[in-house]
């Protein structure tokens, strides 16, 4: 055992628990009898479900989701299997269609090797354990580092061109360049200098999902995963569109891929509670108030611990992003037929409201629902140690911590003058078509997707105050004391250094703060092979998580799966396929399949 996995088996686990407020709609995500997302007691028997005596559909294996999913339904189809992919939207992609589309990969893979990059795989195991504060699970790091490189591989005979090698999310701990994205390419949508990637590979896996005739049952949502009194899971139910119940059979399998849970306010609520509330909005970008997933998140984890499966510390929850002016990551607009085209970016909007820099934050306030500050605006640029991602990946960091520590309704609100706004060069004024979205003219769909709740424009501070719902005798103290310190070129409230930006000259600008849950980290419990891990507790350590009891026939890979244990920075796509290949494969060879 190296230093580095001792040091991990060391390590404490806190979890993060402060009194926040109650999720809005939690009633729509009780499933079963479970405590959906909340780790379980010890279990002391597998949990049995009634198991269905007729099969309307039945393969050898059943895939949930179209993110990775596709990756693990593809492997699964080579090696023989016949296979169908189940996904509960009304397109294919996930939130893997949805991102940027990088990825920091070693191993000496094709892409570094075409640039003279020397890797090994030590190494990289090294940096991946220390950006997940060594707290993975150092067999499940191994086996991502042992694949990685045929991963990058795989891609590339898929399709993919590679953009040339960049640092990567990796680099501020160990020079090793290791940053891969996709070329624009006619083959496919997106590519580098697009709005997105993540569309790039969801389109070349998608191709050969079609061209290996695997079938796709869109709107088809699961809904129950079976599991026999003799443990094993035989298969899931499923809802279609019309409401139709389908008992689909995986004879050797079910591999989950069902994605995110950051949509799910109740989970949230339960692995940290100032997540949730007013202003609090998950990835899901289209329709624009983040309610594009609510309806189904988390699904593959909770219907997963419903027949006993274990989960892992969830407690970091997801990436965590202030935005201003707007409460979107990202979105699709309709198109001129008034239809969303998810095969192509080009009504793709990034989204992220106001851009962000130091000057931002330099020349601005940030006031909380009694009118005053409460944060030192300039900590948003505080440096994160290399290796170890940005802010967003960070919540401990001032910024962010002094959000969070905000009793609710917080109602943030960044504050400027006109002054500031042109100094800024924020965009205001009439669309255009390099600019569809301006904070005089919100459009919640495109662009920068600044949105109209979000937005307070004023001639006065008191009216400004009455706008954003903030103590309007104490906006007008804090905003006269602010400019003093200006003056003064001292903040003796807050220690901004230099600070800048008086607020004096109208209209006043008024742009309200929405915390975005980007991208959870960890889920089911699962060993080297995707196989999901009982719950089942016994009180010696083991010397690896292979030796721990599973359950025979669940397999899981992509954000339903552990395999990052507490946390991890970005670029992380080509690591879910690494372990979605890994699922795929295992499930479609699993001897003998259920009778």
């Amino acid at each position: 055992m190296s230093d580095i996995e001792e040091r991990a088996e060391q390590k404490g686990m806190t979890r993060r628990a402060f009194l926040g407020h109650a999720a809005v709609g939690a009633a729509a995500v009780t499933v079963g009898s479970s405590i959906v997302g909340a780790p379980s007691a010890l279990a002391a028997s597998a949990q049995s479900t009634s198991v269905p005596k007729k099969w309307h559909k039945t393969y050898d294996v059943v895939v949930i989701g179209t993110g990775v999913g596709l990756a693990a339904a593809i492997e699964a189809k080579r090696a023989g299997a016949s296979v169908v992919i189940l996904e509960a939207a009304d397109h294919i992609g996930g939130l893997y269609i949805t991102a940027g589309g990088s990825f920091s990969m070693g191993g000496n893979n094709v892409v570094q090797q075409a640039a003279g990059v020397v890797d090994n795989d030590e190494q990289w195991f090294q940096d991946e354990m220390y950006c997940t504060g060594y707290r993975a699970q150092p067999e499940l790091v191994r086996t991502l580092v042992k694949h990685g490189a045929e991963t990058v591989k795989w891609f590339q005979d898929l399709g993919i061109k590679y953009a040339p090698i960049a640092n990567g999310v990796l680099y501020g701990r160990t020079p090793i360049m290791r940053g891969i994205t996709a070329l624009q390419d006619p083959a496919y949508p997106g590519g580098q200098g697009t709005p997105n990637t993540g569309i790039s590979f969801t389109m070349v896996m998608y191709n050969e999902v079609k061209r290996l005739k695997i079938p796709v049952l869109m709107n088809t949502r699961m809904t129950k995963i079976f599991r026999g009194s003799d443990g094993v899971v035989p298969g899931v139910q499923a809802r279609d569109k019309k409401g139709k119940v389908l008992n689909i059979r995986g004879k050797r399998g079910v591999v989950i891929c069902a994605g995110t849970w950051t949509d799910n306010d109740q989970m949230m609520q339960q692995w940290d509670p100032r997540l949730v509330g007013p202003d609090c909005y998950g990835d899901g970008g289209t329709p624009f108030d983040g309610t594009l997933f609510t309806d189904s998140a988390g699904d593959g984890i909770r219907f997963a611990q419903d027949i006993g499966a274990a989960v892992s510390d969830m407690s970091f929850a997801a990436y965590l992003y202030i935005f201003y002016g707007g409460r979107s990551y990202w979105g699709w607009a309709p198109g001129p037929d008034g239809k969303i085209d998810w095969t192509s970016n080009a009504t793709y909007a990034a989204g992220k409201a106001i851009p962000q820099s130091a000057a931002t934050f330099q020349n601005t306030i940030l006031v909380a629902n009694n009118g005053k500050r409460y944060v030192n605006e300039s900590t948003r640029f505080d440096p994160v140690p290399g290796g170890r991602g940005a802010y967003s990946e960070n919540p401990e960091m001032p910024y962010t911590d002094a959000y969070l520590s905000l009793p609710q309704p917080r109602n943030v609100w960044m504050i400027a003058d006109s002054a500031t706004v042109a100094a800024l060069s924020w965009p205001i004024g009439e669309p255009t078509d390099s600019e569809p979205s301006t904070i005089t003219h919100p459009d919640p769909l495109r662009g920068k997707m600044f949105d109209p709740a979000c937005i307070a424009i004023a001639d006065s501070i008191e009216e400004l105050a009455a706008k954003t719902g903030v103590d309007a005798a104490n906006l007008q103290e804090t905003i006269d004391r602010y400019n003093g310190f200006v003056d003064a070129g001292v903040d003796d409230d807050f220690g901004k250094p230099n600070p800048r930006g008086k607020i004096e000259t109208a209209p006043f600008y008024g742009l309200k703060a929405s915390l975005i849950r980007h991208t959870q980290r960890n889920g089911l419990r699962c060993n080297t092979k995707m196989q999901v891990i009982e719950d089942k507790v016994g009180y010696k350590a083991v010397s690896s998580i292979d030796k721990l009891k599973t359950i025979p026939n669940l397999y899981v890979a992509g954000e339903s799966g552990n395999i990052f244990g507490w946390k991890r920075t970005h670029n992380t796509l080509a690591h879910y396929i690494t372990a979605a290949i890994i699922a795929g494969r295992n499930c479609a060879k699993r001897t003998p399949p259920v009778k």
